[in-house]
Order: structure tokens, then C-alpha cells, then sequence
């Protein structure tokens, strides 16, 4: 890593079972002298109860770490649109860390982790991601005008990229920014507002392959293929969709969405959003008794009446 800085590794996931072991046991055999952690959403566990082993070095956060971050907008809520301040909740309890790289637990590496690693170990780009671009090449994507400043006004158009970060990796200095922005008031969904408020800022992103702008020369299409100007960002290795139930046979290749059959994983994506959609029907019920018992404090008393009726 250059100059010996310090990096971690995160597999984020919304359960544990053996499968998420398997797969951070063998990032952690790979990683070489990186940290490797499990960065676990415990507010969407859909399969609480599973023991985990003693050896698994587990980071678990809840929507109150969310809140915790203190932002007016982003983070005040566990939501899709926020998934950077994920590990977020984990860069602030561990400073240490001069870069941070971050891993769905669908994402998978048809090689060693530790090369891929170590291919950007002297990189010193704030961002990297996957699938970068403006929105010229893609003006039909949906989030787009979810962008906002503090005054609620969009940035310029020619200002917008996007990046899809199912893996990313985030710099000490990237942090800084974008919680700066954030404080700030600055809000969106994070494929957005991540490669486009750290650019704002003058720092450096890049794409770890693919074909567009954002690549360094040497690393076109080297990592993982995709079509920018497409909804689903197929065809190719590293899409949005479809789900693949295994990875494909070119070696030294990143894949996403991969979900293994004979397993619930396939249906991972759909079993979340029913574990948020429950905890958001708690949280309201919450706030409904919490406005009743409010209204019930402010209302008069009503007058007694004799057991007859009223007189």
C-alpha cells in the first residue's frame, strides 16, 4: 500500500449466515495486510438469531447510528438513497484508516482479492468506483434530479456524474468532504452525490475499468464490463441486473449482482426490503402513539357525568 498507509476492507451485508462467513473468511485470507471487517445493517437482519463464530470481526450498525451522524437530511432514515453513510457509521469510529474499501456481500472476484487490491495499493484517487459517467451518457436514469444543495436548488447538469458503488473505495480526505457537504445540508441519492459533490471539491475520482472517461489508460474494460447508457447498466459483469447465480468463467473479473442458487440469496434484494418496510410500520406506529400521547396532554379534561347521564 503506498507509502504504508492503512486500509480496510468491508463486506456489507444486511444478514449473516454461513455463506457471508464463507465469503469474509476468504476476503480475509486474501486481503494480505489489510483489516477485514463484516459491516452489518442489524436494523434490516432478515435472519436474526445465527450464532456468529467467535473469529469473525463483525461492525453491526443500526438507523440510530444513521441519525447519530448528525446530517439536517441524509442519514435520517435507513434507505437506499444513503447506502454510503453505511460505512460512514464505520470511518468515524476508526480514523485510522487512511482508505477504505467496500464490498457487497453480492459482488464477487473471479481472482484473488488481494491482486485487485494491491492493483490500486498506489493509487491516490479519492473515489474509485465502477460504471462513472455523466449524464449525457445516461439522462434517463431516475435519480438524477435527486441532487439537491441546501437552498434545495440542483447543481449545474454538466456537473452531474454518477458512479455505481456496490464496490468503492473512499479516502480519509473523501470522508472529510462529503461529511462537510452533508453538514451542510447537501442531499441526494449517494450514485450520485458522491462522485459529484467530491469532484465539486477538487478531488480526484476514477474508475477501476469499464470504458468511459473515468479510467485510467491500462484499465479499460480490465476489471469488469458494463453499459453506462443503459437502465440496468448491462450487458456485462458488473450490472445492476440481472441477478447471476454464479460468476462467469473470465478470471480476474468483478461480478454483481451474484446471488447463488439453492439458497435464499436470489431473493436477498426482496427479502430486505420486506425486513424495512416491517421496521418502517414499527417506526410509525411509534410516532403514532407518541402524537396521540402529545394531543392527549394538550386536550381538555373532559367533565365527569353522574353514572345516570348528563343532568
Amino acid at each position: 500500500m503506498m507509502n504504508n498507509q492503512k486500509e480496510a476492507v468491508l463486506l456489507l451485508t444486511h444478514f449473516l449466515d454461513d455463506h457471508i462467513i464463507q465469503l469474509y473468511r476468504r476476503m480475509e485470507a486474501e486481503a494480505g495486510a489489510r483489516d477485514v471487517f463484516i459491516l452489518f445493517n442489524k436494523s434490516d437482519d432478515n435472519n436474526p438469531g445465527y450464532p456468529a463464530p467467535w473469529d469473525a470481526r463483525i461492525f453491526a450498525f443500526e438507523e440510530d447510528d444513521l441519525h447519530d451522524l448528525g446530517y439536517p437530511i441524509k442519514g435520517l432514515h435507513i434507505r437506499d438513497v444513503d447506502i454510503e453513510l453505511f460505512h460512514f457509521t464505520f470511518q468515524r469510529r476508526h480514523p485510522e484508516y487512511d482508505t477504505i474499501w467496500t464490498v457487497e456481500y453480492d459482488v464477487d472476484f473471479t481472482g484473488r482479492w488481494g491482486d485487485f487490491f494491491d492493483a490500486f495499493a498506489t493509487n491516490d484517487a479519492d473515489l474509485l468506483g465502477t460504471s462513472m459517467h455523466r449524464l449525457e451518457v445516461n439522462p434517463f436514469w431516475a435519480n438524477w434530479s435527486s441532487i439537491r444543495a441546501p437552498d434545495g436548488t440542483p447543481p449545474p447538469s454538466e456537473t452531474l456524474i454518477r458512479a455505481f458503488l456496490p464496490l468503492c473505495r473512499l479516502s480519509r480526505r473523501a470522508y472529510d468532504r462529503l461529511d462537510a457537504f452533508y453538514r451542510e445540508g447537501w442531499h441526494g441519492h449517494y450514485e450520485c452525490t458522491v462522485p459529484t459533490l467530491l469532484t465539486r471539491a477538487g478531488l480526484r475520482i476514477e474508475d477501476i475499468g469499464g470504458n468511459g472517461e473515468f479510467v485510467a489508460p491500462g484499465n479499460r474494460n480490465r476489471y469488469y464490463t458494463s453499459n453506462p447508457a443503459t437502465r440496468d447498466l448491462s450487458p456485462g459483469s458488473f450490472v445492476f441486473r440481472p441477478i447471476m447465480t454464479a460468476p462467469g468463467n473470465r478470471m480476474n473479473t468483478l461480478w454483481h449482482p451474484v446471488k447463488p442458487p439453492m439458497t435464499d440469496y436470489v431473493h436477498g434484494w426482496d427479502t430486505g426490503r420486506l425486513a424495512m418496510l416491517k421496521r418502517r410500520m414499527r417506526a410509525l406506529s411509534r410516532r403514532g402513539v407518541a402524537r396521540m400521547g402529545r394531543w392527549m396532554r394538550r386536550s381538555p379534561p373532559i367533565p365527569p357525568t353522574s353514572m345516570g347521564g348528563p343532568t
